[in-house]
C-alpha cells in the first residue's frame, strides 16, 4: 500500500467501479445539452523537472495520441533537463505545446489567495519578471517555445494582462471566471476540469463535482482540462488513463492545441 499523501486528492481514494460508463454519460450530456460538437485541450502544470511522474504523463498522452500543453516554470529548467524532457516526449514533436508559467513560481502576497504577479508587486517588477521568463524560455527552448502564459494559481493582475500583450503574447489560460477580464485581443483559454487540486473532502462528492465539470465543460463548447502530475499517485494515473481513453472514443470531441484554438 502506497502511503498517504496530502497532496493527493480524496477523488482518487475511492473510485465508483463503474468510472468509465459514468464518463461516458457526462460526455453524452455535455454534447446533448451543447451544439453536438465541442474542443477540448489539456494543460499540465508546474512542468520544468524531470522525474517518473512526468514520465508517466508523458507515456499517457502519447500511447493516447492527445496533444498536451505544458506549462514550464522558466527558473525549474535547465538546458540539461529540457534535453532529458524531450527524450521523454519526443523531439520536435507537434503534440505539445510548451509555453510560460510564471518565472519562479513564487507567492509574494502578504495576505488573499496565492498570486505571483498580484498587486503586492510593482508594474515594473510584474514586467521584468516576464521578460525574464519569457527570455529564458525562448533560448532554452528555441523554435519549440510557444507565446502563451499560464499564470501560477490561475490568477494575475490587469497590469500583467497588459504586459503579456505587449510582450507578443498569443492568450492567457485562466480558470473558468477569472478576473479581471483581459484585454481586447487577448483570449483566455480556462480550464473548467480540475483533476487533482481538487478541496472536496468526500471522495463520492468530489468525483460527483468532476463529473459536473466535464458536462458542462464539453456543453460549453470547449472543455479545458488542468493537470498536476506532481499530485498524481498510482490511482490518480490509472484514472487518467481510463480518462483520455474515454475521450478519444468521442469522435464530436476535438482534443486541440492552444494554436489551434485562438
Amino acid at each position: 500500500m502506497e502511503p498517504k499523501n496530502e497532496m493527493i486528492s480524496a477523488l482518487y481514494t475511492n473510485l465508483p467501479d463503474n468510472t468509465e460508463q459514468l464518463l461516458k454519460n457526462a460526455l453524452e450530456k455535455g454534447l446533448a445539452h451543447g451544439s453536438g460538437e465541442a474542443k477540448i485541450f489539456f494543460r499540465a502544470d508546474d512542468i520544468g523537472v524531470p522525474g517518473k511522474q512526468f514520465s508517466h504523463l508523458a507515456e499517457l498522452f502519447i500511447k493516447h495520441r492527445l496533444p498536451l500543453c505544458l506549462a514550464v516554470v522558466p527558473t525549474w529548467l535547465t538546458a540539461t533537463r529540457f534535453i532529458t524532457l524531450q527524450s521523454l516526449t519526443k523531439t520536435n514533436s507537434s503534440q505539445w505545446c510548451w509555453h510560460q508559467h510564471g518565472w519562479l513560481h513564487r507567492n509574494h502576497e502578504t495576505k488573499g489567495k496565492k498570486q505571483e504577479f498580484g498587486p503586492a508587486r510593482s508594474v515594473t517588477e510584474q514586467i521584468e519578471d516576464l521578460k525574464n521568463g519569457k527570455n529564458r524560455l525562448e533560448t532554452l527552448l528555441e523554435d519549440n517555445f510557444s507565446p502563451f502564459f499560464t499564470p501560477p494559481w490561475n490568477r494575475c493582475s490587469l497590469d500583467t494582462l497588459k504586459g503579456l500583450q505587449h510582450l507578443g503574447f498569443k492568450a492567457v489560460s485562466r480558470s473558468i471566471g477569472a478576473k479581471p477580464v483581459c484585454p481586447h485581443g487577448l483570449p483566455d483559454l480556462q480550464v473548467n476540469i480540475d483533476l487533482h487540486t481538487r478541496k472536496e473532502v468526500e471522495p463520492e462528492i468530489s468525483f460527483n463535482t468532476l463529473l459536473q465539470e466535464l458536462e458542462r465543460g464539453i456543453s460549453s463548447g470547449t472543455g479545458g482540462v488542468m493537470i498536476h502530475h506532481q499530485r498524481m499517485d498510482t490511482t490518480a494515473f490509472e484514472f487518467l488513463d481510463l480518462f483520455l481513453k474515454t475521450i478519444t472514443s468521442f469522435p464530436a470531441i476535438h482534443p486541440l492545441l492552444f494554436r489551434e484554438l485562438i
